[in-house]
């Protein structure tokens, strides 16, 4: 765990929390700015839930991505961000003043810490590629495939996802209603 060794090589202080599947935490503009929360192991969807119930998944996260979230600074919000967990997930939480005093004083730790930092950008990309998709048959093949590569286990001529997920959660990551992805996945399964 490329993250532990760092906060220890620096002396840092961070607490580990274990989000069992489905669990969530809800992220404010507060545990940004006092907390840098770190997805040591697992899997983990960010969802932007607004004041109507309706919901848009927003990032998916791995093991070394940062929950690093954009707030807007007026205090008229219509939604909140709500992290939940796909797989079982470990997460660090490091307080950022502590962090912040202890990457300034040196100029390697800083370049460490944008390092790792660059695996976080990626996850954002995993996104756009799937909502791009007009159609919603495209874009679970394209969820499937993202985690064919990301997570996939060759086994003879398949590539099998060590998870499950339901179809409810797919219909959250893709935007589409349950149903269809009932629908899609039952045609899929025909093709093979």
């Amino acid at each position: 765990m490329i993250w532990l060794e760092y906060l220890e090589n620096i002396n840092t202080s961070f607490n580990i929390q274990i989000l069992k599947k489905n669990d969530s935490i809800i992220i404010t503009h507060i545990l940004q700015e006092t907390q840098l929360v770190i997805i040591l192991d697992g899997l983990v969807q960010i969802i932007k839930i607004f004041t109507n119930g309706e919901g848009l998944c927003t990032n998916l996260l791995k093991a070394n991505n940062i929950i690093q979230l954009n707030h807007p600074k007026t205090k008229h919000v219509n939604y909140y961000y709500k992290a939940t967990a796909i797989t079982k997930t470990a997460i660090a939480n490091i307080p950022m003043q502590e962090l912040t005093k202890k990457t300034s004083k040196t100029q390697q730790s800083i370049k460490k810490f944008i390092k790792l930092n660059i695996y976080n950008h990626a996850s954002y990309n995993i996104m756009i590629h799937i909502l791009c998709h007009k159609s919603t048959k495209k874009r679970i093949i394209q969820l499937l495939l993202i985690l064919s590569k990301e997570f996939g286990q060759s086994q003879q001529k398949h590539i099998i996802i060590p998870f499950y997920l339901s179809h409810n959660t797919i219909s959250i990551i893709t935007g589409s209603h349950r149903v269809n992805i009932t629908r899609i996945m039952n045609e899929l399964k025909k093709k093979k």
